[in-house]
């Protein structure tokens, strides 16, 4: 099987650093956009594979209309698919797609199955700048055997909504109770997980019918919740081998004991029928864990204050990255990687922001006021971006929900201990029972006797 190995210090040897000056608002210029192969391509017709929110597969049409427009011997046609994993599943059974939206942890099975072919080189002929605008995590979880097998495109880590206008930080912190710290223009910066227990409990108790949060008692849901007090969730974050929460035991007990004081979890009868979001839009939970997809939708709900935070803890979160990769098949691997410049140039990914669901790969562009948009809600955008950087990848969707499956009672059972010392025991059973989802080391063969001559 196809591993994932550390990027080669050569792939990144070919950085052209072409300088982007800023454009109106502190925007990244948009213009020039990485520059395409002199050879002009005969006629070809590509297709793009995509999934996601309708305005983000519009987006996705709208820029291959721009490029048809701009490249007119090239037709692009954009087929979309609702879920990841069904693009994944069409791609699996022989759909054919000249570049394909994948997310990083398809990315070794289709390059196994050579469905996608590197593109660092192609790439790099093109002037494409791997330098300071990609981390190296992000080209490591895109990389097989030494070779850049998809350009890094977008990030969906989770951070914490919270409703500001049922917490009283101020008050909180005349009473003496820990509070989150808050910067000077009134942002939330970040809370430690006894600060986040402390303000759940003050907003329930002062405002009727309301409750800290929903977080359902499955080990998928509590991941960005560990993740944020300190926990190691896997052994490898490329190819996991088990779960890691024995060695991080006492950030999983330190996040049992904050959920489980007053009113900090609400339960499903608390919700009464609402969604956790629509009960968040109503103003019956103080917080909810999500990613940028909940923006624009927030923005539409009138007089609500609301702002965004890091995972309680402040040490990391988990989300995905999707990636950018060129099909195996494709007739023609110079147009095709001309169009997959394009989508990644500044320009286009600009357009991809504004959509309000996209964050992306390109640090040029997510700290920059086009996505930050610091006149808008939320005043803390940047931790959108800040929060990718101690970022946990989640396994493949398919042995996430076995992990979830085999680890149900076990979570279960540590919300429901005397003692939160208990909880050691059940991070030691969840990491026994991911045993027999992820695939195992192959034990080394132990050396023969060696037989001495007689004498």
């Amino acid at each position: 099987m196809v591993r994932r190995t550390r990027l080669a210090t050569a792939l990144l040897v070919t950085v052209l650093s072409a300088s982007l000056a800023a454009c109106g608002g502190g925007d990244p210029a948009s213009k020039p956009s990485p520059s395409t192969t002199t050879k002009a391509p005969t006629k070809v017709k590509l297709v793009f594979g995509v999934s996601g929110h309708k305005t983000l597969v519009d987006t996705y049409k709208q820029l291959a209309a721009e490029y048809t427009q701009e490249v007119p011997n090239v037709t692009v046609e954009v087929k979309s698919w609702p879920t990841a994993d069904q693009l994944t599943a069409a791609v699996n059974s022989g759909e054919k797609v000249d570049v394909v939206l994948t997310p990083r942890a398809d990315v070794a099975t289709f390059a196994e199955d050579k469905r996608i072919q590197p593109v660092d080189t192609l790439l790099e002929a093109r002037n494409v700048d791997f330098g300071d605008k990609y981390s190296r995590e992000a080209m490591e979880d895109f990389s097989v055997e030494r070779r850049l097998e998809c350009m890094p495109y977008s990030v969906s880590p989770q951070v914490v909504y919270v409703n500001t206008g049922l917490i009283d930080f101020d008050a909180m912190k005349e009473e003496g109770l820990p509070t989150p710290s808050v910067r000077a223009d009134g942002s939330l910066r970040g809370w430690t997980v006894e600060q986040f227990s402390s303000a759940m409990t003050y907003a329930a108790e002062h405002n009727k019918g309301v409750r800290g949060t929903y977080v359902e008692q499955n080990l998928t849901a509590l991941m960005p919740w560990l993740a944020g007090a300190g926990a190691t969730l896997f052994d490898d974050p490329l190819a996991p081998t088990t779960t890691a929460l024995e060695d991080s035991a006492g950030a999983y007990e330190d996040l049992v004991e904050a959920m489980t004081q007053p009113n900090v979890l609400a339960t499903a009868k608390d919700l009464n029928g609402r969604t956790p979001f629509q009960a968040f839009k109503q103003g019956r939970l103080v917080a909810l864990v999500g990613d940028r997809s909940l923006v624009s939708d927030l923005r539409a709900t009138d007089a609500m204050e609301w702002d965004v935070m890091p995972m309680p803890g402040g040490n990391g979160t988990t989300g995905d990255y999707a990636g950018l990769c060129m099909g195996s098949e494709t007739a023609d691997p110079d147009a095709t990687a001309d169009f997959l410049t394009y989508l990644i140039s500044t320009e286009s990914v600009v357009k991809m922001v504004r959509t309000g669901h996209f964050v992306p790969v390109n640090s040029e562009v997510g700290y920059a006021p086009v996505f930050t948009q610091p006149e808008r809600n939320p005043k803390n955008a940047r931790i959108f971006t800040d929060t990718v950087r101690d970022m946990q990848v989640l396994p493949e969707a398919t042995q996430l929900a076995q992990l979830q499956k085999v680890a149900a009672v076990a979570v279960r059972g540590s919300f429901a201990v005397a003692e939160p010392d208990q909880v050691e025991d059940y991070a030691v059973q969840i990491d026994e029972l991911s045993k027999t989802v992820f695939p195992q080391p192959t034990p080394l063969a132990s050396p023969s006797p060696s037989i001495s001559p007689s004498s």
